[in-house]
């Protein structure tokens, strides 16, 4: 084996291992998601309406991070649609997202 070819295997193991850390991070920080997308949550800040649903592996463990619209307090968007995000669980559900029946 010539020092090139160890190399470019060594090099195809750590980026292999490091996509391989960064599934094992999205895939626990998404397992652990206990609200969905169109979902209302609040907590200590504000209220908002779930958008997009990411992952953060900033304070730990890899946690959900809920980002979306801010809301006011009759659940209607602020007019300046200023966005918020909440990071974990450490929140609690105003109004679940409406469920589409495929059968209907």
């Amino acid at each position: 084996m010539e020092e090139s070819e160890y190399n470019e295997r060594l090099k195809k193991i750590e980026t292999d291992f490091e996509q391989s850390k960064k599934q094992l991070y999205l895939d626990y920080g998404m397992s652990n998601a206990i609200f969905n997308k169109g979902d209302i949550i609040k907590d200590s800040r504000w209220v908002m309406l779930i958008e997009r649903i990411t992952v953060s592996k900033s304070f730990g463990l890899p946690q959900p991070v809920y980002t979306g619209t801010q809301l006011k307090k009759d659940l209607s968007p602020r007019l300046d649609r200023a966005s918020a995000s909440i990071y974990g669980n450490n929140c609690e559900l105003v109004k679940s997202a409406p469920t589409i029946n495929p059968t209907s």
